[in-house]
C-alpha cells in the first residue's frame, strides 16, 4: 500500500516563549516492509535543522528556535509505500502456510539468542517486568501448551485486546505496566507497553513501535504497536489495540525499547508560560504500492532480513537460527 501522510503538531503558547530546544522522529523508516519515498520537514518559525540517526536506526531532526515565539508548528509530509496489502500481514506466516517460528521455550533457553537481543528483553523505562504481567505470561503459556513463539505472540495480543478497555484519559503517557492492568484500561500506548512486557517475560525479544494507519484518513495522534523477533521470520509487528497482526496499513515511523525512546516530538523552551498543544494526523491512500514492493522487497521465500541490533547492522539468513533451535506448531 502506498500513503501519502501529513502530520502536524502546533504548540500555542499564552505568551512569548524562547530558547525552544526540541528533537522529532516523523520520518517513516525505510526497512523489509516498507520504504519512504519521500519526506519533508517544515518547521514554523523557521529554523536550521540538523539531521541524524540515533541508536536504533531512527531518522532524528533536531532544531531549535532562540529568539521570542508565541506558536511553534512542525509539520511532517510522508510518501510511503508498504509491502503488503491492507489486510495482509507484513510478516509472519501468510494466510495458510504452516507457523515455521520454534517453541517460545526453546528461544528462552537459547543463550546466543538472548545474548543477541538483551536490550529487547531487559526492563525499560516503562517496562518494569513485575510480578503482575509475569503471573500473566506464565499463564499464558501454561493454557497454551507447548506454544510456537508466533501463536504466543498472538495470544498475548489477543488477551490484551479481550481483558483491556480502550479509553482515552484513564492513564498518561508516564504510566507503567502495572498501573495500566490495575486500572483495566488505556490506550495504544499502554497496550504496546503491556504486550512487551508478556513477551520479554517469557525470553521473547520485543521493542515499541511507532506509527500510523495509513487507512485512517484523519486523526489526533500517532498510532503504536510491538514487534517480537521471531526466526524464521525476523521482527513480526502485532498491534494489541485490535489483537491481530499488523498489515499494510501499519507505517513505521520509529523503534526502541518503550515509548522513551520513540518519542514523536520531544523539547524544551524558556519563558514560564503554558501552551496547548494541537495535533492534525492526515493520511491519503494514493495506490497498492505493488510495484515498489516487486521492487524492494523480492520474493519472500528467501527468508533474508535486514537486522538492527543496537547500532550494528549485519545481514543474516534467519532460517539457520530456526534449525539450531527446532521448529514449533501453533
Amino acid at each position: 500500500m502506498r500513503y501519502r501522510i501529513t502530520h502536524r503538531t502546533t504548540y500555542h503558547y499564552t505568551g512569548p516563549v524562547y530558547e525552544s530546544f526540541n528533537e522529532v522522529r516523523l520520518r517513516p523508516l525505510s526497512d523489509e516492509q516498507q520504504r519512504c519515498l519521500d519526506f519533508d520537514l517544515s518547521i514554523e518559525p523557521p529554523a536550521t535543522i540538523i539531521v541524524f540517526t540515533d541508536y536504533y536506526g531512527n531518522t532524528v531532526h533536531d532544531f531549535s528556535v532562540p529568539y521570542l515565539h508565541s506558536q511553534l508548528a512542525i509539520e511532517a509530509t510522508s510518501d510511503v509505500v508498504t509491502f503488503a496489502a491492507e489486510d495482509e500481514p507484513l510478516a509472519g506466516p501468510r494466510e495458510g502456510e504452516a507457523d515455521q517460528s520454534p517453541a517460545v521455550a526453546s528461544l528462552a533457553a537459547n543463550p546466543d539468542f538472548a545474548d543477541d537481543l538483551i536490550e529487547f528483553l531487559a526492563p525499560s523505562t516503562y517496562v518494569a517486568l513485575e510480578d503482575e504481567s509475569a503471573a500473566i505470561s506464565r499463564r499464558i503459556r501454561e493454557q497454551g501448551g507447548d506454544l510456537s513463539a508466533y501463536a504466543f505472540l498472538r495470544a498475548c495480543a489477543e488477551y490484551i485486546r479481550a481483558t483491556l478497555d480502550y479509553r482515552v484519559g484513564t492513564t498518561d503517557v508516564h504510566s507503567k505496566v502495572a498501573e495500566i492492568l490495575a486500572g483495566g484500561s488505556g490506550v495504544c500506548q499502554d497496550f504496546s507497553h503491556v504486550l512487551i512486557s508478556l513477551c520479554r517475560h517469557a525470553g521473547l525479544p520485543a521493542r515499541y513501535v511507532s506509527g500510523y494507519l495509513g487507512n485512517v484518513a484523519e486523526s489526533e495522534a500517532s498510532h503504536a504497536w510491538v514487534e517480537a523477533y521471531i526466526p524464521p521470520y525476523g521482527w513480526v509487528g502485532f498491534d494489541a489495540t485490535s489483537g491481530g497482526p499488523c498489515t499494510g496499513r501499519h507505517v513505521k515511523l520509529a523503534i526502541g525499547r518503550d515509548y522513551a525512546d520513540v518519542t514523536v516530538v520531544r523539547g524544551t523552551y524558556r519563558g514560564g508560560m503554558a501552551n496547548q498543544l494541537e495535533v492534525a494526523v492526515r493520511s491519503e491512500t494514493i495506490g497498492s504500492g505493488q510495484d515498489f514492493a516487486t521492487r524492494y522487497l523480492g520474493r519472500r521465500s528467501e527468508m533474508v532480513q535486514y537486522q538492527t541490533i543496537g547500532a550494528m547492522r549485519q545481514l543474516q539468513r534467519l532460517g539457520a537460527m530456526t534449525q539450531s533451535m527446532g521448529s514449533g506448531g501453533m
